[in-house]
């Protein structure tokens, strides 16, 4: 599969609308620092789902990956203190499955993408995901969403990126419900997350189990972990190297770890102690094993040193948060020095979009490695890989990503025989990006109004505006899903046709001013340019270098689901 993804909050908008009601993301965004942006509107996903769908057809997608907003689906009963079915809601994620399924798009549904309905947060006593009794609650939503799409859906994540809500929400700050200095905070709501999830998966496979059968029998379940990949500042100096792979633990083991051996990694009990939680025996025993398939999210590599005992350390351990974070004791402030590396888009300012972010093609394939060797029997499908950019279109350093981190798969599925069963981009779509809207992923620019942040319920997108236009990678990522090769295609400008097909989702208003900027183009291109185009591209397509992913390892010939 070569798809794109998305989730709730950050797409949909429709903040009020069909019964939903607030999540801890819409309660962070307003109450928190007055910069950061909420997402009432966002990309209007909610209204403009059949649009973007068609896109998705048009640029080559076979799958699409999405959350469902659990607010959304379920709302608060006061009286009994559980969520209940939100007919609304669920109607509105029916009709999106029911859409991707017609136009043959393989949908990867997330039941948890980090907006937590608010009562759950509220209402409960410890809060939320701090509460042992959230299991039941998620449980209440995954067993509401098997029984309304078990018959639709093939690919399942319970979770996504629970390292990154857990150290974000509970440890940091930086993201809802902004809780932090708390030395245990994210190691409790990691354990009840990774609880929950290993809960509803025997759930999943309960029900797909059960006469007839709820969820349909090629369905599969996992959890969608992500990790940097970490690389010693020096190769020669065994504390560096004991850090990366410290780094590596604590990112990718701490979730991984469990699922593998029933208990977190050993250098994690070692330096956190009993600040840790620990699993019972029956906990173990459900713990292990839950996953059918193993999902990763990747995006960035680091240079690792020991924050405590190396020279080369710019940060003391002791600047670190108290926590997981100085629990973990490494540097990595020396990331920007990986040779060949390249740091984010900068914004209008000229400070990078992402100072977390360092892309590093090689990084990728040795994360996917690394994983694959927890468990080389398990199938592994790419959930989330993509460059931080800023506003501008035709952004290059976003095409030489995708060139060069496909590059790294194609090499772990024909060269070292890792089954990768699927690749997907983040994202389809420029979206919010968990308080703001400057760094822009998508396939797709959007053209967000300075009002598309706002707190209050005021603004409306109008019908001109949130319109969709292709990257240049979004073109090269169409031509390699359709062709399934990696053959020098290289990006030329956009022609006539492109821009047509990238304009079929806006109004007419739009499409009339882009024909006009086209035909302008046009005159002063010449027709004779376009010829000279499509030879080129001809050429490229015909060249003996081309890099074609081979049938043999094509399992979406035999079972819907490839690379």
């Amino acid at each position: 599969m070569f798809g794109s993804a998305t989730a709730s909050y950050q797409v949909e908008g429709a903040w009020n609308e069909g019964g939903r009601t607030p999540s801890i993301w819409d309660d962070y965004c307003r109450t928190h620092h007055k910069k950061v942006a909420c997402a009432n509107v966002a990309d209007d996903f909610y209204h403009r789902y059949r649009d973007d769908i068609k896109l998705m057809v048009q640029t080559g997608l076979q799958s699409s990956r999405f959350s469902v907003s659990w607010s959304r689906a379920m709302n608060w009963n006061p009286e009994t203190k559980r969520m209940q079915p939100n007919a609304q809601g669920l109607a509105f994620y029916h009709a999106l499955v029911d859409e991707l399924n017609a136009n043959n798009i393989v949908p990867i549904l997330t039941l948890y993408h980090w907006d937590l309905p608010l009562e759950l947060h509220t209402e409960l006593s410890p809060q939320g995901w701090l509460n042992p009794d959230i299991t039941d609650h998620f449980m209440d939503f995954a067993m509401l969403m098997f029984h309304e799409l078990g018959d639709k859906v093939d690919f399942w994540t319970t979770f996504n990126e629970p390292l990154t809500f857990t150290t974000a929400g509970y440890a940091s700050g930086a993201g809802a419900p902004g809780l932090k200095k708390s030395e245990t905070f994210a190691y409790i709501v990691a354990h009840n997350v990774i609880r929950s999830h290993a809960a509803v998966v025997k759930a999943f496979r309960d029900l797909k189990a059960s006469s007839p059968p709820v969820v349909h029998q090629k369905a599969r379940i996992s959890i969608t972990l992500n990790s940097d990949a970490a690389y010693p500042l020096d190769a020669t100096n065994p504390l560096d190297v004991a850090a990366a792979e410290r780094k590596m633990q604590f990112e990718l083991g701490w979730f991984l770890s469990p699922m593998i051996t029933g208990d977190y990694p050993a250098v994690m009990r070692g330096r956190v102690g009993d600040r840790l939680p620990r699993f019972t025996p029956e906990e173990t025993a459900l713990v292990k094993g839950s996953y059918d398939l193993l999902m990763l999210n990747h995006y960035s590599s680091k240079l690792v040193t020991d924050c405590g005992a190396s020279p080369k350390s710019k940060s003391p351990c002791k600047k670190l948060s108290k926590g997981w974070e100085r629990d973990l004791g490494v540097d990595i402030s020396h990331s920007n020095e990986l040779p060949g590396s390249r740091r984010s888009s900068k914004d209008r300012h000229g400070r990078l979009n992402c100072g977390w972010f360092t892309a590093y093609p090689p990084g990728y394939l040795e994360t996917i490695k690394w994983l694959h060797a927890a468990d080389p029997t398990a199938d592994i499908l790419l959930t989330e890989n993509g460059w931080c950019g800023n506003e501008q279109v035709e952004n290059m350093d976003q095409l030489w990503y995708y060139q060069e981190y496909v590059a790294q798969v194609h090499k772990a599925l024909v060269e070292l025989k890792i089954p990768i069963i699927g690749y997907t981009a983040w994202s389809f779509l420029d979206n919010y990006e968990w308080g703001s809207f400057a760094p822009r992923f998508g396939l797709y620019y959007v053209n967000f109004s300075s009002s598309t942040g706002a707190k209050d319920e005021a603004y409306e997108p109008q019908p001109t505006g949130l319109e969709r236009i292709p990257r240049p990678a979004a073109k090269w990522f169409g031509h390699v899903a359709k062709t399934k090769c990696l053959d020098g295609w290289t990006y030329e400008g956009p022609t006539k046709q492109e821009e047509l097909e990238g304009l079929e989702s806006v109004s007419e208003q739009s499409f009339s001013r882009w024909m006009l900027a086209i035909i302008g183009v046009l005159a002063i291109v010449g027709l004779a340019s376009m010829a000279a185009v499509g030879r080129n591209i001809m050429v490229q397509l015909s060249s003996p270098n081309a890099r074609r992913l081979p049938r043999e390892t094509d399992p979406l010939l035999q079972a819907n689901t490839m690379i």
